[in-house]
């Protein structure tokens, strides 16, 4: 038995220094030399003693040089403290520099197999690995995200060329109807990617939003449950109107129209004029469903069997007349509207006196009122700064009945 395996058998057998080798280990590590203090306050009665008779003197900190220096007073002399680490633990001593090279190296070895499989996809693969939740995935289980990557590359190279449902379209390319899941690490991966590739910048944070891409690229996430609600619109397909929408016309009947039967209509327009009134309450279009005027009612949001009835009235030259909640996401909501339809909108009782009107009450936390810095549309800006000094929301409800004798009566709304 030479010398250094004479120092590993003696320290391994005197128990007490194996918390001191781990901290010289981890200084090691940490400075890349054999350098730096470490202090035995909280070491055990036990280990402390075993310190002191090495050394021969009690000691508050030890020195790596020093531990190193005392060695070569004992009959391990010539052995260096480097050699005794790396054979007490029975690896090499890698220093975190040395840690983090290696791992940037299997790393970048880990994408660049993945765009010398998936050549086309390249370019986006080169933007996601910057993704914190990317990032994230790597560090916990690389495997997995090997897999969710794999995944989404594959889903890109058979996107459908016809309307297709979310989890049908999961299954084709997975075999795992819910392996696109929106709250997924394969679910986000791919609206990553969907928005990589697309001319529209879209906010995924906004459910509306992800709707809205995912639908550009043919694939809908729900078309049942996304309906919208409405009266008074008529429909047709191929140039025949729509039995469903002619028969609600005529007897004056709310419609809640799955997103699935909006998407096959070709034309739609008021039943009679062209005006058409957006609200977004259900209970405010109730009420103004009596009056019997083309209505539709958002129902809180903008989903995509919503805007999708409101882009074939806007192509027919159909005017939207809007009244909506005076909080931060109701005039987010209109700011939507105009930008999406320009001067097919008009802002119908939103103004900062159809606010004090509504006698506002109800607390907006300050998280709420943040959402207001994202409204900049010019028309909305006396009613944001009334809303950021009261701090309060207001609601179309307090309007109803205004709202109500205005479409009775005989304004012009052309």
């Amino acid at each position: 038995m030479n010398r250094l395996d004479e120092a590993v058998q003696f320290f391994r057998g005197e128990r007490s220094f194996h918390r001191l080798f781990c901290e010289m280990k981890k200084k090691y590590e940490s400075l890349g030399r054999i350098g730096g203090t470490i202090s035995v306050a909280s070491f055990s009665m036990e280990e402390k003693d075993a310190i002191a008779s090495f050394f021969g003197k009690e000691m508050s900190r030890v020195s790596l040089a020093a531990f190193e220096q005392q060695l070569t007073n004992t009959r391990f002399a010539g052995i260096s403290l480097i050699e005794l680490l790396e054979h007490y633990f029975g690896e090499p001593l890698v220093t975190k520099k040395e840690q983090q090279i290696e791992a940037e190296r299997e790393k970048e070895a880990y994408f660049t197999r993945l765009m010398h499989t998936y050549r086309a996809q390249r370019d986006w693969l080169i933007a996601v690995e910057k993704q914190r939740f990317v990032q994230l995935a790597y560090q916990q289980t690389p495997q997995t995200l090997e897999v969710a990557l794999s995944a989404v590359c594959r889903a890109l190279e058979q996107l459908p060329s016809t309307y297709t449902r979310l989890p049908v379209f999961a299954q084709k390319v997975t075999n795992d109807p819910h392996a696109f899941d929106l709250h997924t690490l394969s679910g986000k991966l791919l609206l990553s990617a969907l928005q990589f590739y697309a001319d529209t910048e879209y906010d995924l944070s906004s459910v509306e939003d992800v709707n809205e891409l995912l639908q550009s690229y043919r694939l809908l996430r729900e078309d049942v449950l996304n309906f919208v609600t409405c009266a008074g619109v008529m429909a047709e397909i191929e140039k025949d109107r729509h039995p469903v929408f002619a028969a609600a016309c005529e007897t004056n009947t709310a419609l809640n129209v799955p997103l699935r039967e909006v998407m096959p209509l070709a034309r739609a327009y008021p039943s009679i004029g062209n005006t058409v009134f957006v609200v977004e309450n259900a209970g405010v279009f109730s009420t103004l469903l009596d009056t019997n005027v083309p209505l539709i009612s958002t129902n809180g949001q903008l989903n995509l069997a919503t805007m999708w009835l409101l882009d074939l009235l806007v192509q027919e030259g159909v005017t939207l007349y809007y009244s909506g909640d005076f909080d931060p996401e109701g005039l987010k909501m209109a700011q939507r509207l105009v930008e999406r339809y320009g001067q097919s909108v008009r802002l119908w009782h939103y103004n900062r006196a159809d606010y004090l009107a509504t006698k506002p009450t109800v607390p907006l936390s300050d998280e709420r009122l943040a959402k207001l810095q994202s409204v900049t549309l010019r028309d909305l800006q006396p009613v944001k700064q009334e809303m950021l000094r009261r701090k309060k929301a207001g609601y179309q409800e307090a309007l109803v009945e205004a709202l109500r004798r205005e479409v009775e009566g005989d304004v012009d709304f052309s």
